[in-house]
This record gives structure tokens, sequence and C-alpha cells, in this order.
């Protein structure tokens, strides 16, 4: 049996098992929506027309401190909030929810404590993508964000490319839905797929879950570290991606030995070549071995040099080199 309550004063402990709020649920429009203090606690909102502007209640309306609002953006469009008096409060991105409680009615504007999150309890709402039809996929609506630019992305749909393993679904920094072979520098991923000739047969979810604030540098953004340079902090903090690598440029060091019996020829020489080549033919080489000899290197190149033993006589023992790429270490 319904109880119909205009007004009523809890001093003690209320409980209750369940609760329900009413719900206004508003299209946006280019105007304004004044809230008073019989409008309804939640205040929903859709739709993708621009200019929306949501005033609140007269504060000395109020019996008291402690009246509560929600607003929840879930249209296309920021939401433009403001005190009975038109002073600005905040802007209601899409896609988050502000939570207000009037702590003054000492005059019509008062005073509103409140703070903003998310949709979702992860911060962003996350894509979710599935198969469509032969090699088509589509994806729901989500928020993407690009060095601290929130960017909303419609559902839609994309047809992949025939005849692929491991290529990238993502959304690119125009907030595009695209795809390719591989993932372009700052992009955000969605999902790996493989295609057959005409179908859809793996499709991996590479979305990641991150902090908000957590800004992901293009590899422009990134700079090698280098050796004989000063050190120099930038003025913005960002993370790089799993699939970038920090170029390096610090002195590189190889070593190996040779075997006596692969010297040949008279002088007896042999040519030592790198598993990878320097990145150029600035580098030093230090020969040792067991015979006594006045060694030499000869013919250097990025990935290769000689050792001249400059002596006709077979050696007994191996030969051990150095090769260090000329510069310093800071």
């Amino acid at each position: 049996m319904s109880h119909y309550i205009d007004s009523i004063v809890v001093e003690g402990l209320n409980t209750h098992k369940s609760w329900n709020t009413n719900v206004l649920i508003t299209t946006v429009a280019s105007g304004t929506l004044s809230l008073t203090v019989a409008s309804e606690t939640m205040q929903v909102f859709q739709g993708t027309t621009s200019g929306q502007i949501v005033k609140m209640p007269d504060c000395t309306t109020f019996a008291q401190i402690g009246q509560r609002y929600q607003l929840h953006n879930d249209s296309t469009q920021n939401v433009t909030v403001q005190d009975n008096a038109s002073g600005a409060l905040f802007l209601l991105e899409a896609n988050k929810r502000a939570f207000m409680t009037c702590v003054s009615v000492g005059s019509a504007a008062g005073s509103w404590s409140y703070f903003l999150v998310e949709k979702t309890i992860h911060g962003d709402p996350l894509f979710v993508t599935y198969p469509g039809t032969g090699l088509t996929v589509n994806y729901t609506s989500g928020v993407a964000r690009f060095n601290g630019v929130t960017t909303l992305v419609s559902a839609g749909s994309i047809a992949l490319t025939a005849s692929q393993t491991n290529a990238w679904l993502y959304v690119d920094l125009d907030g595009v839905v695209k795809q390719s072979a591989s993932l372009p520098s700052g992009a955000m991923a969605m999902a790996l797929y493989t295609t057959s000739g005409s179908a859809v047969t793996a499709l991996t979810d590479q979305r990641e879950i991150v902090d908000q604030n957590t800004v992901w540098g293009v590899d422009a953004d990134i700079q090698p570290v280098r050796y004989n340079s000063t050190q120099g902090a930038g003025s913005l903090e960002k993370s790089a991606r799993a699939n970038h690598t920090h170029a390096a440029t610090l002195p590189l060091y190889k070593a190996g030995s040779v075997a006596q019996g692969s010297f040949t020829l008279n002088p007896k020489t042999a040519t030592v070549t790198f598993g990878t080549a320097f990145p150029g033919t600035s580098y030093t080489v230090t020969v040792t071995g067991t015979d006594g000899r006045s060694w030499i290197v000869t013919n250097i190149a990025a990935g290769s040099f000689v050792i001249n033993s400059q002596a006709n006589a077979a050696l007994t023992g191996p030969v051990y080199w150095q090769a260090i790429y000329t510069g310093e270490s800071l």
C-alpha cells in the first residue's frame, strides 16, 4: 500500500531497503532549464544539440542546507551549470555526472558543494567491438583521450581488410575509427584482428584501462638518450606506449675471440664480423692474445674489421678483441 508524504523530517537513523528517485529526462537544446525546490533529484540529459544551460534552484527556498541533485550528461554536448544568480559553477562534459549539495541558503545563488565523475568506474566508457557480417566489425560509442583532450566517438561499423593476420583496429588522433597493419604512434588501440578472404576469424580486445591523467606521448615527444649531450627536463610528463622504444645512442660495446686456425695468409690475418653493425666506423679496437704479436687493425667498417698479426708464423692460441663505439657516457 502506497503512502504519500509531502514532507518528513527524520532526526534519527532512517533505514530503507530500496530507494526510487524521481528522474527528469531532458533533450538538450540551446536554452536554459531552471530547476526549483520541487524539481526531480536526478536530471538526465540526452541528445546532440549544443548550448544547454542548467540553472540551479533559488537556495533561499530550501528549508535547510543539504538539498541534493544529480546531473547526468548522456548527451554528446557540454552542459553549462549555473547557480540561481546565473553565476557559472562548472561545465559538465559529455558522459560525466555531477553530484551537488547545497551548503548555504543565505542567498538565491547560495553555495554548492559538488564533485564530477565519469560515466563508468574505470574512467571513460570503453569501446566494445564485435563481428558484424562478413568483414564488417561493429563498435559501440565511447570516449577517447588524446593528450588530455576528450573526443566522443559515435557508434558505427568498419569494413576490415581481407586476408590479414594480427592487424589493428584503433581510434586515430582525429577521433576516427580506422584499421591498418600497424598501430600508429599515439593512436588508441581497440582490437587486433585476423581475417580470411571473406570473414573475421579472430578479434582480440586490446583496450587499455589507464588513469585518466596519463598522457600518451607520440614519437616526436620522446627524445632519444644521447651520449656527450646535456641533460634536460621537459615541461610535460608523458608516457610511452608499450609498442614504443626509446632510441639510445650511448656508447656501444662489442667483444669476442677469434680461433687461431681462423688466421690465414702471410702475415696471418683474420676478419671479425659483428652480429649487429655499429652506427658507423667511429669505434676503437683493442686486441690481445696468447701469442706475443704487434697486433694492428685494418679495414675498419661499420660491420667488421681485420686483425693483422704482422707475422707469418701460425698462432698457438685464440685472439681476443674489444670494440667500443667512440663517445662519452654521462
